[in-house]
């Protein structure tokens, strides 16, 4: 993926804060939403490009976004100090024209607020709301004007330093968690024409529907599962097992947990499959099984995850042969 506007930095950014020893040029992850005004001009000079706020803006009305600023202000070939450039011009921009919005400065705003959002920051939740709202309608603007969705939403997330996919989902999910199925329902509504992996989303549409009505849930279930069959996707099977355990939904969680027993291939795979294992005994209270799994996953712990296991695997049975027992198979 290419990214667009900032995104490459706030990732950057984003990655350097959960591996410090990450290496980076220091200039590429500095927050420049510290930096004075007057620094930020400084900075500029520093790259021989002489302004100041009444010339920038000037030059903003000639301009469609900060990335066509930087490009008019810098126009030779060398790559770092155009960056430089457009890092400073993309936060004067940002901070001193907020009534021209491009999508780069928009989508960056957006950027900040899940990553609040995803520090625990509950202040930000309705500024986060309003933003999904403003994506959606961006979204569904742009098919109006005859656009295609998915090219849409691909052009979009290229400017976001994260995977939106994911955030939406997992922000839907957590609606549903706390019980506020309306606006679950309306964020499903709004996104799932533009989202890729639909087959997650439609877990969701269970998910809501059996809030209300169990049996039409669990049909959706099923037929998720069936498609899973046809064209497995592992870690959609485990996402399916967690829900079902949490529901005490027993039937679908058989037919869920022995098609992720078939898709097992890694140490990787295998562990993610012990952690589940080991929620489902604890949430029926089997505590001699659920030790017994738990064991499992400690001598599991330390191996190369990315290792394939080998078939016939010991655990792989075991696990088959004490979730069946639990079942009173």
């Amino acid at each position: 993926m290419t990214y667009q506007g900032r995104a490459f930095y706030n990732l950057l950014q984003m990655n350097l804060k959960n591996n410090p020893s990450l290496e980076v040029e220091e200039w590429q992850v500095e927050d420049y939403r510290a930096l004075s005004e007057e620094k930020l001009f400084e900075r500029l000079e520093q790259l021989e490009i002489f302004m100041d706020r009444k010339n920038l803006l000037l030059r903003v009305e000639q301009c469609d976004s900060p990335e066509d600023l930087a490009d008019c202000l810098y126009l030779e070939e060398d790559y770092e100090k155009h960056e430089k450039v457009f890092l400073a011009i993309f936060e004067l921009w940002r901070r001193l024209v907020p009534d021209k919005q491009s999508l780069s400065v928009f989508v960056d705003a957006f950027d900040h607020l899940i990553e609040r959002y995803e520090e625990g920051d509950g202040d930000c939740e309705e500024d986060l709301q309003r933003a999904l709202e403003s994506v959606q309608a961006i979204l569904d603007d742009n098919v109006d004007a005859g656009g295609e969705a998915h090219e849409g939403y691909h052009f979009f997330s290229a400017y976001s330093c994260h995977d939106l996919g994911i955030f939406i989902f997992e922000y839907i999910a957590h609606q549903i968690d706390v019980g506020d199925e309306q606006y679950a329902n309306e964020l499903l509504d709004g996104f799932y024409p533009y989202v890729d992996h639909k087959r997650w989303f439609d877990l969701l549409k269970a998910r809501l529907v059996a809030a209300t009505d169990m049996e039409e849930g669990k049909m959706m279930i099923y037929r998720l599962l069936g498609s899973l069959k046809e064209e497995p996707e592992l870690y959609l099977l485990f996402e399916t097992l967690h829900y079902l355990i949490y529901v005490e939904e027993t039937e679908l969680f058989r037919l869920t947990y022995h098609q992720v027993l078939e898709e097992i291939e890694t140490k990787r795979d295998l562990k993610e499959l012990l952690t589940l294992t080991v929620e489902y005994f604890n949430a029926i209270e089997m505590e001699k099984e659920e030790a017994v799994v738990t064991k499992l996953l400690e001598e599991h712990g330390g191996e190369n995850l990315q290792k394939k296991i080998s078939i016939p695997n010991q655990a792989l049975k075991k696990l088959k042969e004490l979730v069946s027992l639990s079942l009173g198979m």
